[in-house]
């Protein structure tokens, strides 16, 4: 092991939210934490760096939330943006 990082480490690290990544790690698509105290976790760095890098190489094998697209047909501001995008296309 390279070194143990801390959340705050682990957050500037991972541009996602602690709550994308509490729920990654429990889906055990993320590493897992270990305690270093009774009180305090720490992540293997050369595992989330590990993680990251397979992302960056497969980022086909990333699943997309299906309930996005059911989402984003009702939101008006993405409806806007799909129709001027369509008039764009259509110039």
């Amino acid at each position: 092991m390279k070194a143990a990082v801390r959340k705050t480490k682990l957050l500037s690290m991972v541009p996602l939210s602690e709550y994308a990544i509490d729920k990654l790690e429990k889906a055990g698509d993320f590493p897992k934490r270990f305690p270093l105290t009774s009180r305090v976790v720490a992540w293997d760095q050369e595992e989330v760096e590990a993680w990251l890098d397979a992302r960056k190489q497969n980022p086909e094998l990333i699943e997309r939330d299906p309930s996005l697209s059911a989402k984003n047909a009702r939101n008006p501001n993405h409806l806007k943006a799909q129709r001027r995008a369509e008039a764009h296309a259509g110039m």
